[in-house]
Order: C-alpha cells, then structure tokens, then sequence
C-alpha cells in the first residue's frame, strides 16, 4: 500500500525551515515525487511505501 501526503510551505515560513521539515519526513521514509507552485505557494506531493 502507497500513502500520498502534500506538504505546503507556508506564507511566511523560511526557506530553510520548509526544507528541514521536508529533509525530517525524508527520514521518515517519504520521498519527495513532485514539486510545483500554486499561486505562489510551494507545495510537494511525498509518498510513502509501506
């Protein structure tokens, strides 16, 4: 089974700070499988394996 989870980085979030939330899902076992832009708003879809 596959789960799917969307991450946005939020208005006013740094840079930084989306990527360490991002690196600490990866460590989870996410992996990251597509990133596009929404109305300025990044947003990456992550999946997940079990």
């Amino acid at each position: 089974m596959t789960n799917y989870k969307l991450i946005k980085k939020g208005i006013f979030e740094r840079e930084s700070s989306f990527e360490e939330r991002l690196n600490s899902l990866a460590l989870e076992g996410w992996r990251a499988i597509s990133i596009t832009k929404d109305s300025g708003i990044l947003v990456v879809l992550m999946q997940k394996s079990r």
